[in-house]
């Protein structure tokens, strides 16, 4: 796939908070996996990386795409499937590069098989496997959602968590953030949803440890969005700010915020989209369904930063567009 491909199955626009995706399915280790297509900026021939000191035990090494230096991962190896190397000739490899977090990432894979567009509402959120894992273990889960293609299920890759494991990007590794306007925190109520469980229990932790007590979180739009339902029939204490992923199963955060929108007494709700994809066409859409601020992962201490100022009314229209 050349650039001009990709970039034109990224200018395939749906319409922003339709709650729909086009996914790219791949195989690895005999299994179909997907990622969403606005993070892939191309798909190429397997290649042999140049190796460095120091890396990841996943990373195969480096290569040079028209003069920018992209680390290779083998993520069959990182995902416990075995090391693509070992069961494919290179020559039948593919790559896939992706573009998110404000860097691009070459992932081997057996395969890519196409492009399926979908609704989020007929992906399932991915379950929770904890209960069978080792209990030493801490390692975050590496799907985010499962799709229903036929008869097969495609498991959807959170590769963001990948790329932060491999990276040791120090922006998610914080502990609490500073008060230096003395913000009463604890008395805004905040609601947090994101699909990635490594995300979510960092963000929460974050955010408990900077004194937002009131907050609760959701592993998907629908359940956030059930949770801003019940609580308008209830009248129980109004949300003062609502921080969203966009990707997620059952409803994206762009159909989120645009039905928060449609509720009269939510209009001026302030609504923060955190999320790899705060850019070109992603962040147009955001603006649209009335996002009042779009900032790009892995920024977290700044998303405590702008809830601050977002709960206190301090967010000036001005400051209302992408902070990426």
């Amino acid at each position: 796939m050349t650039p001009d491909k990709a970039k034109e199955k990224n200018e395939i626009l749906l319409e922003a908070g339709t709650n729909e995706l086009e996914v790219l399915v791949f195989t690895l280790a005999g299994g179909s996996y997907g990622v969403n297509v606005a993070k892939v900026r191309e798909v190429i021939r397997g290649l042999k990386p140049t190796t460095t000191p120091g890396m990841h035990e996943s990373v195969l090494g480096m290569f040079n795409m028209r003069g920018q230096l992209i680390p290779l991962v083998d993520l069959g190896k990182h995902l416990g499937l075995g090391s693509i190397d070992e069961c494919q000739p290179l020559d039948q490899q593919r790559i896939i590069v992706m573009e998110f977090n404000g860097r691009q990432t070459g992932f081997v894979v057996e395969s890519v098989e196409q492009i399926y567009r979908i609704s989020w509402q007929s992906m399932r959120p991915a379950p929770e496997l904890s209960s069978f894992a080792n209990e030493a273990d801490d390692t975050p889960s590496s799907c985010t959602g499962v799709l229903e293609l036929g008869d097969r299920l495609v498991m959807m890759i959170d590769f963001e968590s990948i790329a932060d494991a491999i990276t040791l990007e120090e922006k998610l590794h914080v502990t609490s953030v500073e008060n230096p306007e003395n913000v009463d925190r604890g008395s805004y109520r905040v609601l947090l949803a994101d699909d990635s469980t490594f995300i979510r229990t960092t963000m929460l932790r974050v955010f408990r440890e900077s004194g937002y007590t009131q907050i609760e979180s959701y592993s998907n739009g629908l359940e956030a969005w059930q949770a801003i339902e019940a609580n308008l029939r209830s009248g129980g204490k109004p949300f003062d700010c609502i921080v969203s992923d966009i990707e997620m199963p059952q409803m994206d955060g762009l159909a989120l915020t645009r039905r928060v929108r449609e509720q009269p007494t939510m209009s001026n709700t302030p609504v923060i989209l955190f999320s790899s994809l705060i850019y070109g066409d992603n962040l147009n859409k955001g603006e649209q369904v009335g996002a009042t601020m779009q900032l790009a992962k892995p920024e977290l201490a700044e998303v405590v930063r702008v809830v601050d100022k977002a709960v206190t009314g301090q967010l000036t229209q001005s400051e209302h567009k992408s902070a990426a």
